[in-house]
């Protein structure tokens, strides 16, 4: 696949406002499971906690509310960007505030770093900052014309503390960010220079995430990074595997108990669903083959598969898909 055509593939999956053709579309045929469908916008604005083991969404919230996610448990220090907003971080290698200035977003132009959808901290934008507590660049959003000052100085089982400020200051502002155990993260925006609530729920309480995230396209030369829409996992004790090989009404408990399943974030990710170019009118399709094995926190394991990217009156971004709990 040539650069271009990937491009172009990936500006009609973030962009593109169509209505279905009036030809029917042929679906991914029904099993045997419960159905759920999502209403993110037709941008993409609103996400969806969901639980498979009681059939329901737990919770929404607007995507773009919060700018960084620090996580919350008494060992963890990981820090990550909003990638649906296409938020990246720049190392100054720099430790003195004062000493980073509008020069410094010059270099960073050519060398921002995104967070992979993995949910792996050593693959962050932010990386490892205890060592050294450098000075970041923060990019706000994809054009890049709003940037902040950022330096984690300090974090412990209850709280971080940040250091913050626009290009042009020299003394930040110092902000205590109290951890929310109950949930995966702690939530900050730097508009408000304080922490976002309700931005998800207790993270004993999902499974799936429907979100806007970013991800990068290593094959291609230079890496393609792009915001895409698809599903995530739970990083606490949630687990996936992608089958491509087995039909869904075929994959049985001990299918789903013999495969190597993964706690990447993104195993289920955002390519169940492609645009057909061959329709004078491109829409998107389900990729029929794909298949899901979850695991939740409860060891209980559910089969997936998607069914339909439009709602009811041919709004896209409105993920339907069919699951099944084995135990």
């Amino acid at each position: 696949m040539n650069k271009f055509y990937i491009l172009a593939s990936l500006v009609f999956l973030s962009f593109m406002a169509c209505e279905k053709k009036e030809k029917p579309i042929t679906l991914p045929p029904k099993g045997d499971g419960q159905m759920l469908q999502v209403n993110m916008g037709e941008t993409y604005e609103y996400q969806f906690f969901i639980n498979l083991e009681e059939q329901k969404i737990v919770h929404i919230s607007k995507i773009d509310s919060w700018d960084l996610a620090l996580q919350s448990g008494s060992n963890q220090h990981a820090v990550f960007l909003n990638g649906g907003k296409g938020m990246a971080a720049y190392n100054t290698h720099k430790t003195k505030f004062e000493d980073v200035s509008y020069s410094d977003t010059l270099q960073a132009k050519s060398q921002w770093s995104y967070d992979s959808p993995t949910g792996l901290t050593d693959s962050s934008a932010i990386g490892n900052w205890e060592t050294s507590h450098p000075v970041y660049l923060i990019k706000l959003d994809e054009t890049g014309s709003n940037v902040r000052k950022l330096q984690i100085t300090y974090e412990d089982q209850f709280q971080y503390t940040l250091s913050v400020g626009d290009i042009s200051s020299t003394i930040p502002a110092s902000i205590t960010v109290v951890k929310n155990p109950d949930c995966n993260f702690t939530y900050f925006s730097f508009s408000l220079l304080t922490t976002v609530a309700d931005v998800e729920p207790a993270k004993d309480s999902w499974d799936l995430q429907v979100t806007r995230y970013n991800y990068t396209f290593y094959e291609e030369n230079p890496p393609l990074r792009y915001i895409v829409n698809g599903v995530l996992l739970n990083p606490t004790s949630t687990f996936a595997y992608k089958d491509s090989l087995s039909d869904y009404n075929n994959i049985n408990v001990d299918f789903a108990t013999s495969v190597p399943l993964s706690s990447l974030r993104d195993v289920i990710g955002y390519d169940w669903k492609y645009i057909d170019f061959t329709a004078t009118n491109p829409i998107y399709t389900i990729v029929k083959k794909y298949n899901y094995v979850v695991k939740n926190q409860n060891n209980h394991l559910f089969k997936l598969h998607f069914l339909d990217f439009y709602s009811s009156t041919g709004v896209k971004g409105s993920p339907k898909f069919e699951f099944y709990q084995f135990n």
